[in-house]
């Protein structure tokens, strides 16, 4: 491949954001290998070779030599940045508001996170509605997930620091990122990655003071007490978190325990496919797609 200069590059790279933003919905988008192919003017069989040699950085489909959605943008960032030679890419298609990475996704949710909290600092509470509420349920964590809905609408709450978001960030909200990014945050909303009582979890405290006139320790120590009691009973992780068939026979196929982190999952599959890749092992090519299909279903059943 002939050396490109920086007015080569950079328009290369903006006729390929172009390209997704002209067919995005929403963040969701396809380009062919030919088209790329066309803007990047490399040759086919230098195109296929470089995407071929990415199948040890990033989990490799053969989806991929028919072209790139959303869903593996990131390896199309990675395949743009060995074309073009230049690094930080994934920040380009964010600007352009077509594909954000994990990167981004953790500054989205820590800026939400923050204006969660700064409205809650700037709230007077209204004690008669939260005593009307803990009078009508049976736990004051209820009492005050109704309250919270009714005092902070949640939904512009996020639209609001969607706009701000991308406006700080000078990325574009044309090409739908205003929509992905709302239905991404509802999507997480109450999991691990957006835990909103433990985020809001200070305020309760003092909300539960103003009510009472005390703190709520000893209602935590009990919770916590009947949660360790619970998990020393029943220790297996399908029991409690209800792992399915499906997840357990590919977590299993792959030699992960019950409690497997991404880390120890990227490391087995990486394990698994230098000792069974055809590249080493003629009769691997089975087991080799076995591995590749556990490993995506893993890795989109934990996002």
């Amino acid at each position: 491949m002939n050396a490109r200069s920086f007015d080569q590059v950079k328009s290369s790279l903006e006729d390929v954001i172009f390209e997704l933003q002209s067919g995005s919905n929403d963040c969701e988008w396809f380009i062919s290998s030919e088209k790329l192919i066309e803007i990047l003017e490399i040759r086919r069989e230098d195109y296929f070779k470089l995407l071929y040699t990415l199948r040890g950085e990033r989990e490799y489909s053969s989806k991929g030599s028919q072209g790139f959605t959303q869903d593996n943008a990131d390896l199309l960032v990675l395949l743009l940045e060995k074309v073009l030679k230049i690094e930080g890419l994934a920040y380009e298609f964010a600007k352009g508001g077509v594909y954000f990475d994990d990167t981004y996704l953790d500054e989205f949710r820590a800026f939400l996170k923050e204006i969660v909290l700064s409205k809650l600092e700037r709230h007077d509470l209204d004690k008669e509605l939260l005593l009307l509420l803990i009078s009508s349920t049976k736990k004051f964590e209820d009492a005050f997930d109704s309250y919270f809905d009714d005092k902070f609408d949640l939904q512009r709450l996020v639209d609001n620091g969607i706009t701000e978001f991308l406006d700080r960030k000078g990325f574009s909200g044309d090409y739908g990122a205003d929509v992905f990014l709302r239905n991404y945050f509802f999507q997480i909303l109450n999991t691990k990655l957006f835990p909103i009582r433990q985020i809001t979890s200070e305020y309760r405290d003092r909300a539960y003071y103003e009510i009472f006139g005390k703190f709520r320790e000893e209602e935590r120590e009990k919770t916590k007490k009947k949660k360790s009691n619970f998990r020393k009973k029943f220790s297996s992780r399908s029991f409690y978190e209800d792992e399915d068939a499906e997840t357990r026979e590919h977590r299993e196929f792959l030699g992960l325990s019950e409690e497997y982190t991404k880390a120890e999952l990227k490391n087995k599959y990486k394990e698994m496919i230098k000792k069974y890749h055809p590249d080493v092992n003629k009769n691997g090519l089975e087991m080799t797609q076995k591995i590749i299909a556990s490993y995506n279903f893993l890795v989109m059943k934990d996002r």
